[in-house]
Parts: C-alpha cells; sequence; structure tokens
C-alpha cells in the first residue's frame, strides 16, 4: 500500500501542476510553463509539449498583436490622409453603395453620414454614368456636378480596389475658369488691337462727308444724315466694345490705398442718374464710416458696372412690361472685417441655369451685351481679395449683386488707445 501511494503520488502531482497550468492559460496566462525535471519520463515529456505548446502561442499572440497594432496604425494614418487631403474621396462596394466618403467630397457633393450604405445612382447620378463606362481598367473624366445652384467642375480618377471601387476628384473649376480667362484675355488683345486702329479714320470720314457734302446735296437729305449718323453712333458703339475688350485684357495692378467706400458708392449711383434719368435709385449708408484698402479707381469701374447691369435689366423689362417704374436699391455695411456693397434692381433677373457662369468672358443674357462687365467685376474681386455674389433681389423677378471687399486695418495708436481705455474701465 505505502508503495502504491508512492507512485501514485509521484503520477498525481506532475499532473496535478499541468491542470493547474492548463487553467491559467484557459485564463489568458500563455507565460506559464511547468518543470518537467523531477517528473517521471513519461510526464516529462508530456510536461515539455505543454510548455513547447504555451510557448507557440504566446509568440503567436505576441506577433497578432503586434500586426493589430500596426494595422490600426495604418488605418489611422490613412484616415488621416484622407479626410486631409484636398481631393474627394468615395468608397463603393461590390453593389455600387457608397462606403467611405471623406470631408472633402461631402462637402462638395452635399452628403451625410445618413448617405452610407446607399446606391452611388441615387446620390451622385452624375457619377455613376461615367463608373458605368469604367469597367475593369478604370478611367478619368471631367464631370459637370450641380449643388445648391452652382455648378462645379470635377476631374474625377475611377481605381479599382478588393471590395469595389474607389473614386476621386478634385475641383478643378477655379483651374478651368482661369485657363479660360487667359485665353479669352488674349483674344480680348487681338480683337482690340485689330478693330480699334480703322475705327477712327471711319468715324472721322463719316463726319467729313456730312459736312463737306451735306450742302450740296439738294434731295433726299433725310437719308443722307440718317446713314452718317448710322455709321458715327455704330462706330461709337464698336468703340465702346473695344474699350472694354482692352479693360479686361491689360487691367492693371491694383494701386492698395485707404478710401471711403461711402463715396465710391455714391459716385457710382451719381453717374448712373445721369444717364438713366428714369430710373429712381436709392442709396443706403450707414452712419459710422467705412473705409476700404482698395484700388478707388477699380472699385469705381465695379459698382459703375453693376448699375450699368442693373439699368440694362430695367430697361430690359420696360419693353416687356412698362410698369412698375424702374427701381435700383444701393446698400453698403460694414462687419467682421468686411464691407458689402449691395445692388438690387427690379429688371428682368438672372437666368436660373449656369448662372454661375455670368462672370466668365462673352457669357451674357443680352442682346448687344459683351459679357465682359461681370467678368471685369470679378477680376477686380480677385485683385482685392473679395467675392462677388449673385443671388435673386428681394421682390422677384429682379437680381441683388453683392460686392465684399476686405475693411482697411485700423491704425496702431487707435488700436492701443482702445486696449488702454478697455484696461482703464476695467
Amino acid at each position: 500500500v505505502s508503495l502504491a501511494m508512492t507512485a501514485a503520488g509521484g503520477i498525481a502531482a506532475p499532473i496535478s501542476r499541468l491542470v493547474q497550468a492548463a487553467g491559467r492559460v484557459a485564463a489568458g496566462d500563455l507565460s506559464v510553463r511547468v518543470d518537467p525535471w523531477s517528473d517521471p519520463e513519461e510526464i516529462a515529456v508530456l510536461s515539455r509539449a505543454f510548455n513547447s505548446m504555451t510557448s507557440d502561442l504566446e509568440t503567436q499572440r505576441l506577433a497578432l498583436v503586434n500586426a493589430h497594432a500596426e494595422a490600426e496604425s495604418r488605418r489611422q494614418f490613412v484616415e488621416t490622409i484622407m479626410f486631409g487631403v484636398s481631393a474627394g474621396v468615395i468608397g463603393l462596394d461590390a453593389q455600387g453603395r457608397i462606403s467611405v466618403v471623406n470631408r472633402q467630397a461631402a462637402a462638395l457633393l452635399e452628403l451625410g453620414v445618413a448617405d452610407l450604405e446607399r446606391p452611388l445612382r441615387e446620390l451622385v447620378p452624375e457619377f455613376q454614368a461615367v463608373v458605368d463606362r469604367a469597367g475593369a481598367v478604370g478611367l478619368e473624366e471631367d464631370v459637370d456636378v450641380v449643388r445648391g445652384g452652382e455648378s462645379r467642375r470635377l476631374r474625377l480618377r475611377i481605381g479599382h480596389s478588393s471590395d469595389g471601387l474607389v473614386l476621386t476628384f478634385d475641383d478643378i473649376t477655379r483651374l478651368v475658369t482661369a485657363q479660360r480667362n487667359a485665353a479669352w484675355r488674349d483674344v480680348a488683345r487681338r480683337i482690340a488691337h485689330e478693330i480699334k486702329n480703322p475705327l477712327t479714320p471711319i468715324q472721322l470720314s463719316a463726319e467729313r462727308l456730312r459736312r463737306k457734302y451735306r450742302g450740296e446735296l439738294s434731295g433726299d437729305l433725310e437719308t443722307f444724315d440718317r446713314c452718317t449718323d448710322t455709321i458715327i453712333r455704330q462706330v461709337g458703339d464698336i468703340g465702346r466694345m473695344v474699350d472694354e475688350f482692352s479693360a479686361f485684357a491689360r487691367m492693371p495692378a491694383p494701386r492698395f490705398a485707404v478710401s471711403d467706400g461711402a463715396e465710391l458708392l455714391r459716385q457710382a449711383a451719381f453717374a448712373q442718374r445721369v444717364a438713366d434719368p428714369e430710373t429712381h435709385i436709392d442709396i443706403e449708408l450707414p452712419a459710422a464710416p467705412v473705409e476700404l484698402m482698395c484700388d478707388a479707381r477699380m472699385v469705381g469701374q465695379a459698382l459703375t458696372n453693376l448699375f450699368k447691369n442693373a439699368g440694362e435689366a430695367i430697361a430690359a423689362r420696360r419693353l416687356a412690361q412698362p410698369q412698375p417704374a424702374g427701381h435700383i436699391a444701393a446698400r453698403l455695411s460694414a462687419s467682421a472685417g468686411w464691407a458689402a456693397f449691395e445692388v438690387e434692381d427690379n429688371g428682368v433677373g438672372l437666368p436660373s441655369k449656369d448662372r454661375d457662369r455670368l462672370t466668365e468672358p462673352y457669357v451674357t443674357t443680352r442682346e448687344k451685351g459683351t459679357g465682359l462687365g461681370l467678368a471685369i467685376v470679378e477680376r477686380i474681386m480677385e485683385e482685392h481679395g473679395g467675392e462677388l455674389a449673385l443671388t435673386d433681389a428681394a421682390e422677384p423677378p429682379g437680381a441683388r449683386v453683392t460686392l465684399q471687399l476686405p475693411l482697411a486695418p485700423r491704425p496702431a495708436a487707435h488700436q492701443a488707445a482702445k486696449t488702454t481705455l478697455t484696461l482703464k474701465d476695467a
């Protein structure tokens, strides 16, 4: 019995240690090891196998943890890049549903978190047509997208991933506009050069014919006067168009100085009153002075163009509807470091389609317009770091055009006095 108990104890103790070690492994502790040196040979073999197993499991778990940490780091890095880049990124699953949208894509296409897992065909049908043509090789194409009444030109690139498609796109609206404006400036410069030279001889010749031969004609003086007047008037119209071409093609660099915004608005309104006495013009000015850091001549030209466009819109409306009388409301306001000029009329209004293209050269809704007025205004705003906005009037049909310009910085002495006064009051 004693020998049997001793033999049983020699077998049960190592097995008990193995059972306890297995329990710790089951609890997640893979660093546990058992000592096989004092065990019988058969149990020592089992203990060594157990130690080898736990060592392999620990090594594999450490490798998995490191791989997971690396994958998580890469995921965060990719997400940071995706949400920080200026390009829009959209991920599609195998069913064509949106799975990933970065911040720029959401801003350009007006997408939100609620749009995830929805088909691209419903949310961005303009992209779906390109996706259908892409096939298995991918594609790059320019797509026009309209959101919120504003048209954007997006350069779309389609690539394949293991889960579906990846759509990346950049907003190239400003790039296309800049290229188009550069091309039109070259065209305007050539037109002005080729047309302006013969205009003066034509006008002088017509005036000389009228002075020299009018007294010698015995009959049909009315036709002679009408023809010469037509020549002189048309030459004058062409000359004004050429002047607009020249102004657009060779706009000088602005010379910045502190200017009174109210005086600029009053001067532009006075010029319009002289040109169109039938149109009533109201001016609303703030009580405090509004000082701008700008080129007064260029900003005055921009305001003059706005009043001119408003007068032409009212004249176009009068042809179809004489009443109500023409009215232009001009306002100047200042807030948060910006000054805003608003010119509102009760004319024919702005078109609902391609409204954003009205600032492009030679795009106009009028039969005799050159399409350079708003293009010049847009360029002046770009030179001054301002913005041009085209909206509907408060009482349609009609248009409201807003110019935003930065206010002139206050002198340092004024700022120091204000700070001292504040501290003293405190």
